[in-house]
């Protein structure tokens, strides 16, 4: 059997570590010996694989990748900032090779058939100087709006050569990523979701909402870049306009932007209307019993989540994002311009005539997502 090496930086809640452990539940593993390779254990995701599956954690050398160097200094502490300022300086002077071969040896201990970078960033730096036979690189990001290589893109350039193959999530992700680099061989594989454990999940839980209020509802990390605080601006906006009287909006998730968000929400008196619910690990319930799905992200690569709305019937309202044309169609929900304006107009429209979800959601009765075709590109990406 091959030995098969898929290697994150970390193993926090998100789309990527979803989308992996989806991967890793839909292939047929008895054909291969599989590894998993977290170069910071930092996180609590990714510990229901299948046993068969071999987990590997990086050497403390990697304790840093997966923090931004702002986040690592505001942190004051002085062996995080150090480690740091050695990947800073290992990567700026090309460095970063020789480190990586020195410590793969100490935490690798067999040879691998084909081993994938998984994520954007420091694991194609590790997988890219490795002495695997075949080497891929899945990438996940909007490279028009952040590019974790930016500041060593002539040492990244070189890296991304070293890849028997580029996947991209989406046409729209390879596209941008091809404006940057090149890369020796292409190809494009969609995100795996698994369809009916979202079905079921999402019956594990009773959750009754007040059927004469609109019920819209996001969920994701509460970060910067998803948006939510623009939507709370919005919100308050609606309400002083005089439009959420009917209306609640819940928020499913935690992340660094929460004090801002929850600040916000108090400053404009909006306890009663925006009610953030924080992080659930089977945040399905809510979706399926709520009326609209709200993505509000400034950029996004794919939106995982407007498709398990869309699995769960759920009408999605999305602001224009990098892929969304290729995940989502107009009939299943609504397409807005990522502003203020756009989400302000689009949520207007649906409070004003709540009715007009239901063509949507009738739409839906007939939305499925076949993963048929994106195992079966995985599995060969694997046997070539």
């Amino acid at each position: 059997m091959k030995n098969i090496l898929f290697v994150v930086d970390e193993r926090k809640m998100g789309g990527v570590s979803i989308v992996l452990r989806d991967i890793l539940r839909f292939i047929n593993i008895d054909k291969y010996n599989i590894d998993v390779m977290v170069l910071h254990n930092n996180g609590d995701y990714l510990n229901d694989l299948n046993p068969k599956i071999n987990m590997i954690y990086g050497t403390p050398f990697f304790e840093s990748v997966d923090y931004t160097l702002k986040e690592v200094l505001e942190s004051k502490n002085t062996k995080l900032i150090f480690k740091k300022l050695y990947l800073v300086f290992l990567l700026k002077t090309k460095l970063i090779g020789k480190k990586i071969v020195k410590e793969r040896k100490k935490c690798l201990t067999k040879k691998y058939d084909v081993e994938i970078a998984f994520k954007d960033g420091i694991t194609a730096a590790f997988t890219g100087y490795g002495d695997s036979l075949k080497k891929y690189h899945w990438l996940h990001t909007d490279y028009s709006k952040y590019d974790a290589a930016s500041n060593y893109q002539s040492l990244f350039k070189e890296i991304y050569l070293k890849f028997d193959k580029i996947i991209a999530i989406s046409n729209s992700v390879l596209r941008e990523f091809l404006k940057k680099y090149q890369a020796l061989n292409t190809e494009v594989i969609y995100n795996l979701i698994d369809e009916e454990k979202i079905k079921k999940d999402s019956l594990k839980e009773n959750i009754n909402y007040n059927k004469k209020e609109l019920n819209l509802i996001s969920v994701g990390r509460f970060h910067p870049m998803k948006g939510y605080a623009r939507l709370i601006h919005v919100l308050h906006k609606l309400d002083n306009d005089g439009y959420l009287k009917d209306v609640k909006v819940r928020l499913v998730g935690s992340g660094p932007d929460e004090n801002n968000l929850k600040e916000l929400v108090k400053n404009y008196n909006l306890e009663d209307k925006v009610l953030l619910l924080g992080p659930k690990k089977n945040p399905y319930p809510y979706v399926k019993n709520s009326d609209c799905f709200l993505m509000t992200s400034l950029f996004e690569p794919f939106g995982l989540v407007i498709l398990e709305a869309l699995v769960l019937k759920v009408p999605v309202l999305a602001v224009e994002v990098l892929s969304i044309h290729e995940i989502m169609d107009e009939k299943y929900g609504i397409i807005v311009e990522n502003s203020e304006e756009g989400l302000y107009n689009g949520i207007l429209g649906i409070i004003k005539n709540k009715n007009s979800l239901k063509k949507y959601r009738d739409n839906l009765e007939h939305f499925s997502y076949n993963i048929n075709d994106i195992i079966k590109k995985i599995e060969n990406l694997l046997d070539e």
